[in-house]
């Protein structure tokens, strides 16, 4: 039994119509739920990349962090090793710490020079000054005794950098003022200027003998009854000390470099101050000038030498010439100590603090 024509085209419509439908929902549907699934997957692999990623870092974070322990304990002891090293050769390592104590010593040592740069700036009648005037009694040098200090010279001295002859000089003041106003004998001492002497420049070296020879005799004829006449003389960035003992006709020289010989020029201005005042006070004696190399502590570096020269005076006028004559000066030590230069620079600075605050 078949069915009519009409029916069968009905049926055929009917199912071609319906598998196009479901057709079209299938695609319809199909892809929004493919969308839906790979957001998801996109969300959750990004959210794995970020995790991924956050441990890589706290990972390298940490490993870094136990290498630049690692790094420091090794320069440690890398440090700790060199400084053995270098103890076992007598050097000394300068460490982090060992820098840092020099700078806080420098802070130190700039704050001590501020101190006495506000002293100087309201110093002589409150204003602000470039220098200060020291002064003393006419006795000293036999004329009209004063110099001028300025601020590098402060600064020098504290610093143990070369000084000036303006330090000399005002230090010399204070050991004169010592003899003349302390209870201890003076021993028959007396000073010439170390400025009087010194070498210039601009003049021939026989101009410079002449001259400074000439200003030792008229000092000698001045000295009164002191018979020892102590001579700071600096031939050219260098101290040095005579002692000229009109006694014994014996000039002591001492130099803390250690030399050999007596500086040449200064023998030839001492030997001719000799002969021009004996002429000059009409002596007949004309004994030749005995000179003698004292035994001295020596300077260790290449700036200390008019320290050495302040210590050595200061030690002449406590004890006298014997100790010259005994090669005593300095006692056993073969170099001074800080302690010692600490002293005269406290000394320096106590006298010349006294003339700041007055009237010029």
């Amino acid at each position: 039994m078949g069915f009519p024509r009409m029916e069968m085209l009905a049926v055929c419509w009917y199912a071609e119509n319906k598998i196009a439908k479901n057709a079209k929902k299938d695609i319809n549907s199909s892809p929004t739920k493919k969308d839906g699934e790979r957001k998801l997957e996109d969300k959750n692999a990004k959210k794995d990349e970020e995790k991924t990623a956050k441990r890589v870092v706290e990972k390298t974070a940490k490993d870094t962090g136990k290498e630049s322990k690692k790094e420091k304990k090794r320069q440690r002891e890398l440090v700790e090793e060199n400084q053995k090293e270098f103890s076992k050769k007598g050097y000394e390592l300068i460490t982090g710490e060992a820098i840092q104590e020099l700078k806080d010593k420098k802070k130190t040592k700039v704050d001590e020079k501020e101190t006495m740069h506000r002293k100087m700036t309201r110093g002589q009648r409150n204003t602000r000054v470039d220098s200060i005037k020291v002064w003393c009694d006419d006795n000293l040098f036999g004329y009209d005794s004063f110099t001028y200090l300025n601020w590098n010279d402060f600064n020098k001295l504290f610093s143990m950098d070369e000084l000036s002859g303006a330090v000399v000089t005002s230090y010399t003041m204070y050991l004169y003022e010592q003899i003349k106003n302390g209870p201890k004998e003076d021993h028959g001492i007396c000073f010439m200027s170390p400025t009087a002497t010194m070498q210039h420049e601009r003049k021939a070296k026989a101009k410079n003998v002449d001259d400074s020879s000439k200003l030792i005799a008229e000092r000698l004829s001045t000295r009164n009854d002191n018979h020892i006449i102590l001579l700071p003389y600096n031939p050219g960035r260098h101290w040095v000390l005579g002692v000229l003992d009109m006694k014994r006709t014996t000039c002591y020289f001492l130099d803390s470099l250690g030399p050999s010989i007596v500086d040449r020029q200064f023998k030839q201005i001492v030997d001719a101050a000799i002969v021009l005042y004996n002429v000059r006070s009409g002596s007949q004696k004309m004994n030749k000038l005995k000179w003698v190399i004292s035994k001295c502590p020596l300077q260790p570096g290449s700036t200390e030498c008019g320290y050495y020269v302040l210590k050595f005076m200061k030690e002449i006028v406590r004890q006298g010439v014997k100790v010259l004559e005994n090669d005593n000066i300095g006692g056993d030590k073969n170099e001074y100590t800080d302690a010692d230069f600490d002293e005269i620079r406290e000394e320096w600075a106590t006298y010349v603090s006294n003339f700041i605050y007055r009237d010029v």
